[in-house]
């Protein structure tokens, strides 16, 4: 069989070979892209085979990259749990397949619903029952790292393997007191999309956000331009934009929300970047081109498919629900706009991935698909059986993919990482209504941003202190 190229399957246990135990078990104790899941009571259950009806929709052979030079598992086997069959995600089957098929084991599936991932972890890790992979959450760093809910994975995985280079520094961004328990597979400087159809720009005879961007031009002032052209033009009760709307703007004044220094938490709400930020958001709130309303509160896609809103600026798995039923709308979509005041052009990052709980009974076996999932990520020949996947599943265009692809390179962008969602769900609560009450109702009864963040800034720095250890 054929070996995958530039870099041999043999070296993802490297690393793994270097530990033959658990690495300093833990007590027990954000989300994968956020999702619509329906939360149910069910007991978590357990499933072994891919469904057929993935398999004729996307069938996914790996057989030719197998590399059978590369060093065995003593444990081929291996259970996630989440809310979603990793076995049939588009970019995710491909390396499924790779791992099952290198090393003879497979992958189990531990169904629970969206509303229970969590809690479900902690009582299978008090039970002795740990699950071997689960997502990375909105509050995994630091919040949970901080818990001991996952294994450090130090000992277990080499940065120094080809498939790494470029991740040290966001792989020690998420460390905790010396711990590395993540190793995000996927980054990206595209985090949340700027929607649009393309279609709709051209009848109205408006420059497109793409053209802006590609010339230079796209900023928070041809931002706010765009839509009040387009609301002018529409002969419906028309917005600017909707869906969300704070930390991924916020971020391209260069400052994050919430950011981390010297592997301490700290707080930026008070800084001048997040003020001017908040000031703009507020301003086109008042100028009406903002919604958060029945139809328009989250990420529906309908009143941009039926020209009653410009803009959804919402995460990349949007895109699935346009090319599956609304392609002939012509969606496009971009960054977040850059900040004009900014001395470059800051891009949130976002990062994906998988952990291992505390108590896995095979943290090597996971370790090695943590390695074989980044290495489908970069290899060239693997990246374009993951294209193809992706291309299968999810109905997106090789060009779509390949602008995407673009902004992985995350060296090549000045990259603002923001921890807003990793505290508690009462503070990550607090400073995301904030956030929106700024950006969508500035002059709400709760009181301009300004009023908010002195009424509540001494809860949130308490809840960094307590994670800072202070």
């Amino acid at each position: 069989m054929r070996k995958a190229s530039k870099i041999s399957i043999a070296a993802l246990l490297t690393a793994a070979m270097l530990c033959t135990g658990a690495c300093g078990q833990s007590s027990a104790r954000d989300t994968a892209q956020t999702t619509a899941a329906t939360a149910t009571e069910a007991a978590v259950t357990t499933t072994t085979e891919t469904t057929v009806d993935d398999d004729i929709e996307n069938p996914v052979d790996m057989a030719e990259f197998v590399d059978e030079t590369a060093d065995k598992l003593e444990d081929p086997n291996l259970t996630y749990l989440g809310y979603y069959d990793m076995r049939t995600a588009g970019d995710i089957k491909p390396a499924v397949k790779l791992f099952e098929e290198t090393y003879g084991g497979t992958i189990d599936y531990l169904q629970c619903s969206w509303a229970e991932r969590i809690e479900k972890l902690q009582v299978l890790i008090s039970s002795g029952d740990s699950p071997d992979l689960v997502d990375k959450e909105s509050e995994t760093f630091p919040l949970l790292i901080s818990k001991n809910v996952y294994e450090d994975l130090t000992d277990y995985i080499d940065l120094s393997l080809p498939q790494w280079q470029g991740m040290e520094e966001l792989i020690e961004q998420h460390a905790w007191n010396g711990k590395h328990c993540y190793y995000p597979w996927f980054a990206t400087a595209l985090t949340d999309y700027v929607f649009y159809s393309r279609a709709r720009l051209s009848e109205y005879g408006i420059t497109t956000p793409k053209e802006l961007y590609d010339s230079g031009e796209w900023d928070w002032n041809s931002f706010r331009d765009t839509m009040i052209k387009f609301v002018d033009s529409s002969d419906t009760d028309a917005v600017g934009v909707y869906g969300n709307l704070t930390t991924t703007f916020i971020a391209t004044t260069g400052k994050p929300v919430i950011g981390i220094e010297n592997g301490k938490i700290t707080n930026n709400m008070r800084s001048p970047e997040i003020d001017r930020a908040m000031t703009f958001l507020g301003d086109i709130a008042r100028q009406g081109l903002t919604a958060k309303r029945e139809g328009m509160w989250g990420n529906e896609v309908e009143p941009l498919v039926n020209g009653q809103a410009c803009f959804l600026v919402y995460g990349q798995y949007q895109l699935d629900s346009f090319m599956k039923k609304y392609a002939d709308i012509e969606v496009e979509f971009v960054p977040v706009p850059r900040d004009p005041s900014a001395d470059k052009y800051y891009y949130a990052s976002s990062t994906f991935g998988y952990l291992v709980p505390a108590g896995s009974k095979n943290i090597k076996g996971a370790a090695a698909f943590i390695n074989m999932i980044r290495l489908c990520s970069t290899d060239p020949d693997l990246r374009e059986e993951v294209k193809q996947s992706e291309m299968k599943k999810k109905k997106w265009t090789s060009d779509q993919i390949d602008y995407m692809s673009e902004f992985e390179n995350i060296g090549n962008y000045s990259i603002v990482s923001d921890f807003s969602t990793g505290f508690d769900s009462d503070t990550a609560t607090l400073i995301s209504d904030m956030l929106i009450d700024g950006a969508f109702f500035p002059d709400s009864e709760k009181g301009s941003w300004t009023v908010q963040l002195e009424s509540n800034i001494n809860t949130i720095d308490t809840a960094i202190a307590v994670l800072n250890g202070e």
